[in-house]
């Protein structure tokens, strides 16, 4: 489905029903980016996910062991 940028509405035919836009054919490819930010996400998402993980495991943990 296509999403007109001009009046919001999600559409499947070539030109927006409401506002009779006409969508574009091809969007423009996006710049690459700096492999310092990458390598800086990249390792913020390898320790943030564990760390998430280990969170709700700890309070699951801490739930059962204040509650039995």
């Amino acid at each position: 489905m296509k999403y007109c940028k001009k009046c919001g509405v999600l559409y499947t035919t070539d030109v927006c029903p409401k506002c009779g836009v006409i969508a574009p054919d091809s969007e423009q490819p996006c710049a690459p980016a700096d492999k310092s930010t990458v390598r800086r996400q990249w390792i913020t998402l390898l320790i943030a996910i564990p760390a998430a993980i280990l969170l709700i495991m700890g309070i699951v943990t801490l739930y059962f062991k204040l509650t039995h």
